[in-house]
């Protein structure tokens, strides 16, 4: 341990910027005036270095995360247009984001009805849920939807920021940023960002990096939004042919074929059954691609004994297995689907019920490996089959019913065979008299003897030069 005999503090400092400090301690001898003076004269020197250094280490800094977010918006830019699936960009959207952003939370509303709608998040934000709902007043991105400008908020006492923590003690939102997603000049959604990870609030840096991120994303959610009228379009017209073919026969079992077959086109499913109620039992009457029904097939039973539990409910069941996970409330429900999906290899089913005024018609079903091969825009073109099936089955069935609708059948039949020999042999004839001509036609009068021609004109001179009396 020593004692010390003398201390000297000289500042680093440039231009009235203090940079730093030089500091001398002396245990033996005393400081004099004149090392003060070196040392002053050290430290204006290294003043001026070390402001260089700083200065150069800024600007390579500064070029570095311009180089580094260049490579992050091409990077997004590559990524967003390697996926028109609306669902899977949308996710992939918030999660790019929240990894680039390094924050909590990053979600995003996109446009419906009189406001927006939460449809993709990343992270953890406790104050918002998947399917909330906003309209102007009620929150940022219901405001930022009518306005169409980006929010900043950094005093974490602001009120709208209050009024979004009201009853949330832990994961409250103390700082936010978010920013409008423009397609053509048109709102289409709303990305916001929560809590930076470091606990610093945003700053203006942020809101122009989410904002230069959400133009990226706009043109990756026009593409995808073009495919899906696309495929609105494909849908459309294939609900056209499949009603145009199930409405133009009263041959049953040709409208069940329709049915399992014809929607496969653009939906995704990889069997589909239809079982329709006859004489007060269900039974199962086409399957996709079988032309014949095999009822001793175990799959063919497995699936039979299905529609039999399903067609008790009155309302559409839709089950999925993911991973172990199957989506179902009642246990006696996940236990049916769980042995179901174990041996068939299907992921998902869904089932919805035929039925009209009269009662029940039957029961439609579709199910695949793919516990998410059912969007929103295939459930509303299988309701909108569903209603035209239900009328064209139940047209079948009372045509099926008439009596003496076989021999009927049988008899319109032999008619219309009847009918085309008649057409047949009056062609016939007619070509036998273009062959022969008219040398062996005979005219015949009235108490005369006939007359023979060879030809028009001799028929005619005769004709004239015969006495009429």
């Amino acid at each position: 341990r020593r004692t010390m005999t003398s201390l000297a503090v000289v500042p680093l400092a440039l231009d009235d910027m203090l940079i730093g400090a030089i500091e001398v301690v002396t245990f033996d001898k005393p400081l004099t005036a004149a090392h003060v003076s070196i040392i002053e004269e050290i430290a204006g020197y290294a003043a001026v270095a070390l402001a260089t250094g700083m200065a150069y280490e800024n600007e390579r800094n500064t070029q570095l995360e311009s180089l580094t977010r260049i490579t992050q918006m091409y990077d997004l830019e590559k990524v967003f247009n390697s996926n028109l699936e609306m669902d899977d960009l949308m996710n992939m959207i918030t999660s790019k984001f929240h990894e680039i952003m390094n924050v909590q939370a990053v979600n995003l509303w996109m446009v419906g009805g009189d406001g927006v709608a939460l449809t993709s998040q990343a992270g953890v934000d406790i104050t918002a849920a998947i399917g909330a709902q906003q309209r102007p007043g009620e929150g940022v991105a219901g405001d930022i939807s009518d306005s169409g400008e980006p929010v900043l908020i950094e005093d974490p006492n602001d009120e709208r920021l209050a009024r979004r923590n009201q009853g949330v003690e832990e994961g409250a939102v103390f700082t936010l940023v978010a920013a409008p997603v423009m397609d053509r000049g048109s709102l289409v959604g709303v990305v916001e960002a929560i809590n930076r990870t470091d606990g610093t609030a945003f700053d203006e840096d942020e809101q122009f990096l989410l904002t230069t991120m959400c133009e990226t994303a706009s043109n990756a959610l026009h593409n995808a939004s073009l495919l899906q009228a696309e495929r609105k379009v494909e849908i459309l017209e294939t609900l056209v042919k499949v009603s145009q073919e199930i409405t133009s026969t009263l041959n049953l079992d040709r409208v069940m074929q329709t049915i399992v077959n014809g929607p496969q086109a653009v939906i995704p499913y990889e069997r589909a059954a239809i079982a329709i109620e006859k004489s007060g039992k269900l039974q199962l009457g086409a399957v996709s691609g079988m032309p014949q029904i095999d009822r001793n097939d175990p799959s063919i039973r497995r699936l039979d004994q299905l529609l039999q539990w399903a067609s008790i409910s009155k309302e559409e069941i839709w089950i999925t297995q993911r991973d172990e996970e199957i989506d179902a409330e009642r246990e006696e429900t996940r236990a049916k689907f769980r042995e179901y999906f174990a041996e068939t290899g299907a992921r998902g089913f869904y089932a919805l019920p035929l039925t009209d005024d009269q009662g029940r018609v039957g029961i439609l079903s579709f199910e695949s490996s793919d516990p998410g091969f059912l969007s929103l825009v295939h459930l509303e073109m299988i309701k909108v089959l569903v209603s035209q099936a239900t009328v064209a089955l139940r047209n079948a069935q009372m045509y099926t019913e008439v009596p003496f609708i076989g021999v009927l059948e049988l008899v319109g039949g032999i008619l219309l065979f009847l009918g085309i020999y008649t057409r047949l042999l009056s062609i016939l004839i007619g070509i036998m008299f273009l062959k022969v001509g008219f040398r062996s036609t005979r005219f015949l009068r009235a108490n005369r003897s006939p007359i023979s021609v060879g030809n028009a004109m001799d028929a005619r001179a005769s004709y004239e030069d015969h006495d009429p009396r």
